[in-house]
């Protein structure tokens, strides 16, 4: 292989790189046949991007002969990964093929939600209305109105809040920006020419909050601690930057949009000063 300087990558070559450094992070091995397998490529090609990526970053890798395979050195330190483990389990739950999991054996369970089964016809056209900034005239149908509706909105950006997609979007009918839950939009939609509002004038959006969580302080001192470790807080307490318009999704998230009378079932609270300055937020 060329070893000449490369300073750009390609997409394959940073999905590799991921890859590499996923598993040599969180499994503590990797080797070619992890590239060969979870991408697709022949036994050269993997070895290619190996040696590509040995080259980049020749201080994060060094091969154990006994286990067969690179392991991370003691100045490992990831380029491409983000080093929280969700990246890892997402890339064996979109990698859990049957070729996969026969060599690998991952030993691994992901519980997926019951999402709702979304129509790429129906993103198509609010992902246009998203990137060139337009209004489109769409059916709706909520809990309030069962029935469905047109709607004039002008869509910003989508959103995942861990079960359901939302639409994130200035509504003619009301005049705001509001949420709407993907999966209750039906019919044809069509274009009405440029959006009256964009994203700069989402307040809500835009504005920024800290939501600080705490252990329950009904706790013993020894499970507040626990609990502490569990959501590597600081001094006691976490604080989890969110936008406004977000809060209420990572509240449910966190199942603290309910006050329990069992404290062992509560386990973290919002801090009372933090839940005083969001509440504006809050239905």
């Amino acid at each position: 292989m060329d070893t000449q300087e490369h300073t750009e990558t390609s997409f394959q070559e940073r999905e590799c790189f991921l890859i590499i450094e996923n598993f040599a992070l969180w499994e503590g091995r990797v080797n070619t046949t992890y590239l060969r397998n979870i991408l697709g490529v022949s036994r050269q090609k993997a070895s290619d991007l190996f040696a590509l990526y040995q080259h980049l970053h020749p201080e994060n890798l060094h091969y154990d002969a006994s286990l067969r395979g690179h392991v991370p050195t003691d100045e490992f330190s990831p380029y491409y990964a983000s080093g929280h483990i969700d990246d890892y389990s997402q890339l064996l739950y979109r990698s859990g093929h049957p070729d996969y999991l026969s060599i690998f054996d991952a030993g691994f369970c992901y519980l997926e939600a019951p999402l709702r089964n979304i129509s790429p016809t129906l993103v198509q056209p609010i992902m246009r209305a998203i990137r060139d900034k337009l209004r489109i005239d769409i059916g709706y149908t909520s809990l309030s109105s069962p029935e469905y509706e047109s709607r004039i909105i002008s869509p910003h950006c989508l959103v995942f809040d861990g079960i359901r997609w939302h639409v994130r979007a200035h509504c003619g009918k009301s005049n705001d920006f509001r949420d709407f839950v993907l999966s209750r939009f039906n019919g044809e939609a069509e274009f009405e020419g440029p959006a009256t509002h964009t994203v700069e004038q989402d307040e809500r959006w835009n504005t920024l909050l800290d939501l600080v969580i705490q252990p329950d302080p009904r706790l013993a001192e020894e499970k507040r601690r626990l609990l502490e470790l569990d959501y590597q807080m600081e001094n006691g307490q976490r604080v989890i930057p969110v936008r406004a318009a977000l809060v209420m999704y990572l509240i449910q998230r966190l199942r603290l949009d309910r006050y329990d009378q069992n404290p062992e079932a509560q386990q973290i609270i919002i801090e009372p000063e933090c839940l005083k300055r969001i509440s504006h937020y809050l239905p």
